[in-house]
């Protein structure tokens, strides 16, 4: 295994941690809106970043300006379908990311591979099973497939941005500020004067927003965009166990079985990348 695959194994493992027990808190934090969560994601992660680069900003390229255009959307579709349905049912839709990165690859003319096919299939098929019997909505269903077209838009940008990390990390997350202060105007900022709130938040924005966001540039800079995409919805089954733990979500023997496929269909492919 080369040096370059093992840090986007690392970055994918990154994903499935911080995922696992971040996206929870959107419905721990039902006290506020999923725009002022952004606000609060966004901005505490601008402070983050900024302190790291040490304030030299600098230049950057046109894809980490689209990057801080796609991501607040990737966001709000994601909080939204998550405050609507649960998390489980949203990251189930999100787990068709790599469908839209297939189809755009497809357009592009890049290869896919047969490993990837395989390991998607696996993916999928073990999150359905895990989430077999679950409850529909249509608005969450809408806002999760909104979330999952833009976040497929946005993996093929972290790819193509030449900024550095940080610098894609503080621009893109000026963006969910920004939009999550527009679409929060006359709500109630009070429940943050608690110190157990003011603490959610800090290990919420900690956990989603630095380390997921580091743990996805590590990823996607360093494998195949396809590849990377695939074994990103790892975080699914994370997600899931993340909410059995932190929300009482209890699985059936079924439903284990299908996180264990899924994760199963994450290490195949894992392991043909390591081979290359």
């Amino acid at each position: 295994m080369n040096r370059k695959t093992l840090l986007g194994l690392i970055g994918i493992l990154g994903i499935w941690i911080t995922a696992g027990l971040a996206l929870p808190f959107v419905n721990i934090l039902t006290m506020f809106t999923s725009p002022q969560l952004m606000v609060f994601r966004g901005f505490m992660t601008v402070i983050m970043s900024f302190i790291i680069l040490r304030g030299n900003i600098g230049r950057v390229d046109k894809y980490t300006y689209l990057i801080a255009l796609t991501l607040p959307f990737v966001t709000l579709g994601l909080f939204q379908g998550i405050r609507h349905w649960g998390a489980g049912p949203t990251i189930i839709i999100v787990t068709a990311t790599p469908l839209v990165n297939l189809i755009i690859g497809a357009f592009l003319g890049r290869h896919v591979s047969s490993a990837s096919i395989i390991g998607l299939v696996m993916v999928i098929s073990g999150v359905i099973i895990a989430r077999w019997g679950g409850n529909f909505q249509w608005i969450g269903f809408m806002w999760s497939l909104f979330g999952t077209v833009m976040n497929g838009i946005l993996y093929e940008f972290f790819a193509r941005a030449k900024s550095t990390s940080m610098q894609k990390c503080f621009w893109a997350h000026i963006g969910m500020g920004t939009l999550g202060i527009i679409l929060s105007s006359g709500v109630s900022w009070a429940p943050i004067a608690e110190p157990k709130i003011v603490l959610l938040i800090l290990g919420f924005t900690f956990l989603g927003g630095l380390l997921y966001w580091i743990a996805n540039l590590l990823a996607f800079e360093n494998l195949p965009t396809t590849e990377a995409s695939v074994l990103a919805q790892g975080e699914t089954p994370a997600v899931i166990l993340g909410s059995a733990i932190l929300l009482n979500e209890h699985l059936t023997t079924i439903q284990w079985i299908g996180v264990l496929i899924a994760l199963y269909g994450a290490w195949y492919l894992s392991r043909w990348l390591s081979k290359k």
